[in-house]
């Protein structure tokens, strides 16, 4: 195996790892036995835990970055689709984080929790309002709609919910937590006829859901 491969498969395994269960917790030793490797093979490429979390964390960044730019990009599908595939999306990726995560990061790492507020928020303005103003422009939401207003409420409260304090205090982890932001601020802009798409896209999926396997 290549170096190239070796510093690959442990960031993999650690994204795995981390994100499942924390990391403030867990020793470098932990990790590398349970990867079956090393600590010195390890130290090879990162020379501290907090490197490997800070690599796991902006490649997880840049990952939901371009697969809701891929989503939102792809004109061959219809717009609520694709607003559907964006959220779900993110959404997916999310519950992939686990609380703990979350948790120790703005706990024990503020300067990359820091790092995480502001590429979410750059992004959340940059992509999220060119999603909206196309949406006005089709006229799947309302013409009347204060697109700087919508995407600062939107901002807000991804930064405000989805956070460890406040996930804490409620019976909701962070993808439920954002499904439900988009669910109130989508429901509150859609014209009545895309409101009634979305509804029906959405009954569509929970039912496909209880679906017993």
């Amino acid at each position: 195996m290549s170096d190239s491969e070796l510093r690959s498969r442990i960031l993999e395994a650690a994204s795995q790892y981390f994100f499942e269960n924390g990391f403030s917790k867990t020793t470098m030793e932990e990790f590398a036995q349970s990867m079956g490797m090393s600590k010195k093979t390890i130290y090879k490429f990162f020379p501290s835990k907090d490197d490997i979390i800070k690599e796991i964390t902006r490649e997880k960044l840049q990952h939901v970055h371009h697969g809701c730019l891929h989503c939102q990009q792809d004109k061959s599908i219809d717009f609520m689709q694709r607003i559907k595939n964006v959220t779900g999306f993110i959404s997916s990726e999310m519950r992939k984080l686990k609380p703990q995560f979350y948790s120790d990061l703005q706990k024990t790492m503020p300067a990359l929790w820091k790092e995480v507020d502001e590429f979410r928020n750059q992004r959340i303005y940059e992509d999220f309002s060119a999603m909206i103003r196309e949406g006005v422009e089709i006229g799947v939401f309302r013409k009347d709609v204060n697109i700087d207003v919508l995407v600062l409420m939107y901002g807000n409260a991804m930064q405000s919910i989805i956070n460890p304090e406040t996930l804490s205090k409620l019976p909701l982890n962070a993808s439920q937590a954002y499904e439900a932001i988009v669910d109130i601020i989508f429901g509150g802009v859609f014209t009545q006829e895309a409101k009634e798409k979305y509804v029906t896209h959405t009954t569509e999926k929970v039912t496909k859901e209880e679906v017993p396997q």
